[in-house]
């Protein structure tokens, strides 16, 4: 697996682009514009995949018009709000599917109903989940504290370590998150 990003959009959002046997996945595109379409170069781009439905990570979701968007249903209402007249969704994400014939998603609501965690062999892309020493905001509507606690304390318990690749700000892994940010010491 092969792992791209860049910075994009007015709030600093990480876009990744992750090739694998051949398909290739947009991860969270922050902003529809020249930058992320010399990101992409000529690779064929098969998903757009959203963490959750924030605007900062999914204002770039139709920059490549026949490419199919994934995000979790719970958080589709938040791109038919921002978006009425966006072109329709794929197939929602669902907690256990593997998408990308590498990548698990792991359901995680807090920051949002619903929030993802794409899992792959040694990495995570968190979204706004999990920061290099802190966590997203649970005061944005449809946020919830109790949630977040239950999906950073079964993202702290995964077996084995992990980079992590979230939504803003530098990557990490977890086992410097489990050690050092306050919102998971204790969580395991």
């Amino acid at each position: 697996m092969e792992i791209r990003s860049i910075c994009l959009g007015p709030l600093a959002t990480n876009c990744y682009l992750v090739e694998h046997a051949g398909s290739v996945a947009l991860i969270d595109p922050p902003e529809d514009s020249a930058r992320l379409r010399s990101f992409v170069g000529n690779r064929r781009v098969n998903w757009i995949l959203n963490t959750h439905g924030h605007f900062d990570h999914t204002d770039g979701d139709w920059a490549f018009p026949e490419v199919p968007v994934r995000i979790h249903e719970a958080d589709v209402p938040f791109l038919d709000e921002a978006y009425p007249d966006h072109p329709p969704i794929g197939p929602t994400l669902v907690d256990g599917e593997v998408v990308l014939g590498v990548l698990t998603v792991i359901h995680t609501p807090g920051h949002s109903p619903g929030s993802v965690v794409f899992r792959g062999e040694g990495v995570l892309f968190v979204g706004d989940l999990l920061f290099a020493g802190s966590i997203g905001r649970t005061d944005l509507p449809r946020g919830s504290t109790d949630e977040m606690v239950a999906s950073l304390r079964r993202i702290a318990n995964l077996p084995g370590e992990f980079a992590v690749y979230p939504g803003h700000g530098e990557a990490t892994t977890l086992e410097i998150e489990r050690r050092r940010n306050p919102f998971l010491v204790g969580l395991t």
